[in-house]
């Protein structure tokens, strides 16, 4: 009655861990923005789009005031490249909003009512 027990080798064992998988639009856009938020990006964050090209995952994504375009490698799951700049988007020269608008027009409602009767006790 002898027990033996194998030993593996150290080199052999085996992890729990699943091998690295390829990567897809999803989950390119959650390392993107974990990366994001990890460099203090603390806002609102909206991805906008995904694109591969030539082995290299391309990632835009939208902030508040600003924009991030973060260069992720297919192979190696590690981010190559980021840059985030102010949006391009162009502003109206002069931004009016209902608001104003309704208080410019009780301001001129009211310069005019007083003016009709100012002209109309003097007789103009």
């Amino acid at each position: 009655m002898a027990a033996t027990l194998q030993r593996r080798p150290p080199g052999a064992i085996t992890s729990s861990i699943p091998q690295a998988k390829t990567l897809n639009a999803e989950a390119v856009t959650i390392i993107a923005i974990g990366f994001l938020k990890r460099i203090g990006n603390k806002g609102d964050l909206k991805p906008k789009r995904v694109s591969l090209e030539e082995g290299i995952y391309t990632v835009e994504v939208e902030m508040k005031k600003l924009a991030a375009i973060v260069q992720i490698d297919s192979e190696t799951h590690e981010i190559k490249e980021y840059e985030i700049q102010p949006k391009g988007e162009e502003a109206p020269f002069i931004s009016v909003s209902p608001k104003i608008l309704l208080i410019i027009f009780g301001i001129s409602a009211a310069v005019y009512m007083s003016l009709h009767f100012a002209f109309k006790i003097f007789g103009l």
